[in-house]
């Protein structure tokens, strides 16, 4: 098994095992990990690819709302909601 693969199973495991314990942050993390990987590739993925070239606004919308989920994710682990 190749590195990435092994890497893959464990993030899998990891954002299963946060699920369950109710811990959002890590799947925060990865939508901004995934942001970070889109600025670079100019492509993301929302039900197909959308090409910062061909779709600009649709891009960067794209983008701007998964690093608002990311953070938002992140900071309801750092700062959680008193009721």
């Amino acid at each position: 098994m190749t590195r990435m693969r092994l890497l893959n199973y464990i993030t899998f495991v990891i954002l299963m095992v946060s699920t369950v314990m109710g811990y959002q942050s890590p799947w925060g993390l990865l939508f901004v990990y995934w942001t970070i990987q889109n600025f670079y590739s100019g492509r993301a993925f929302l039900l197909s690819d959308v090409n910062r070239d061909e779709e600009p606004v649709l891009f960067w919308l794209t983008q701007i709302a998964w690093i608002v989920l990311g953070l938002m994710l992140v900071a309801l682990d750092l700062f959680p909601v008193q009721s």
